[in-house]
């Protein structure tokens, strides 16, 4: 409700600005990922446990022998799953409906995503793991 807030006023005020309005709504829009996760929280808790080790058994290998590049992929990839299988409730879809191969999926589009592979942090990351 904080976000919506600021919109009324600016709407009551007078406010007609279409850039400010779309940097209103922008905001409002990337905060409602949040608060679905913060809300369903409660409903599932073990949602990211099970995102975690998804995406572990997905991978074949654990972070720390597969290093900080596996590591951070991992984190990105049960953030990533975790946020399908939420919104995925949010609109009747349970997780047990997903297919079983949802879990490599998601992984390979963290993996091969131009965006995080390019990311300045990922060059300063070692690729080899530590031993066991």
């Amino acid at each position: 409700m904080e976000g919506i807030g600021p919109a009324v006023e600016y709407y009551k005020e007078g406010g007609r600005n279409r850039e400010t309005w779309n940097r209103l709504c922008d905001g409002l829009g990337h905060e409602a990922p949040n608060l679905m996760m913060a809300l369903s929280a409660p409903a599932h808790p073990f949602i990211a446990a099970d995102a975690e080790n998804a995406v572990a058994e997905a991978a074949g290998i654990t972070a720390r022998l597969g290093g900080m590049r596996e590591a951070l992929q991992q984190q990105v990839a049960k953030g990533l799953l975790m946020s399908v299988l939420t919104v995925g409730q949010q609109n009747l879809v349970e997780p047990a409906d997903w297919p079983d191969e949802l879990a490599v999926v998601v992984l390979g589009a963290v993996r091969r995503a131009e965006k995080v592979s390019q990311d300045p942090m990922m060059a300063n990351l070692r690729d080899k793991g530590f031993p066991a």
